[in-house]
């Protein structure tokens, strides 16, 4: 192959830690040499990735003027597989699923 590989799985879950939480939700993510997967906005997600290229922590830390509300139920996202050819293993906990989903676009949302 020309390109150097990107293919991920991504989880959602409920819990303190991946490793302590159940997954909710899980896709793949293929980005290389096309969009592809189950994630429902593949090209979407790549193309987001792509921006940052492939720093999770960016796309993470992004905050928007959402407010949400102060209860606690932790939600944490994971990304593991390879991004242009190097390996990944990212995990992230937020304190409730409106912060999961505060302008941090379409990569984790599925």
């Amino acid at each position: 192959s020309l390109f150097a590989p990107s293919a991920l799985v991504l989880t959602v879950g409920e819990g303190e830690s991946a490793a302590d939480s159940g997954v909710q939700r899980a896709v793949t993510l293929t980005c290389t040499p096309k969009a592809s997967g189950t994630h429902p906005a593949a090209r979407a997600a790549c193309d987001q990735l792509r921006a940052v290229d492939g720093d999770f922590k960016a796309l993470v830390t992004t905050k928007s003027d959402r407010v949400c509300t102060k209860e606690y139920r932790p939600i944490v996202i994971t990304a593991e597989g390879v991004w242009d050819g190097h390996r990944v293993s990212y995990e992230h906990k937020f304190a409730n699923p409106c912060m999961a989903s505060d302008g941090k676009g379409v990569v984790f949302e599925f």
